[in-house]
This record gives C-alpha cells, sequence and structure tokens, in this order.
C-alpha cells in the first residue's frame, strides 16, 4: 500500500494540473477582462487563486 510515497509521476501530474489550472484562469480573466486584483492572486496564491478565478466564473455562469 503506497498511498504516502511521493513519485515522479505524482509530481508531474499533479504540475501538469496545476500548469492547466492556470491556463485556464488566464484565458478566463483576459475573456473577462479582468483589472490587476485577480492576477495578483495568481501570483500570491499559486494553487487557490486560479480554482477561485475557474470556480468563481463557474457559479457566475450557472446564476
Amino acid at each position: 500500500m503506497h498511498l504516502l510515497v511521493i513519485t515522479p509521476y505524482g509530481i508531474l501530474l499533479f504540475a501538469v494540473a496545476v500548469i492547466v489550472l492556470y491556463i485556464v484562469a488566464i484565458s478566463t480573466l483576459f475573456k473577462n477582462k479582468a483589472g490587476i486584483l485577480p492576477y495578483l492572486a495568481l501570483i500570491l496564491f499559486p494553487v487557490f487563486g486560479p480554482l477561485g478565478i475557474v470556480f468563481g466564473d463557474y457559479m457566475k455562469k450557472i446564476k
């Protein structure tokens, strides 16, 4: 049972997921013509910033 073992494949998978998340978040910000604060959130909060941008845009589309 190797649930807590960090393998190179796990690191690559996480890195690719974060890169895709950044691409989606930046394209969302360009599409919405956002100001400077969301871009600062991307820099200051590397994982939670893009998640907040993507989920915020998704929740805005639902309403």
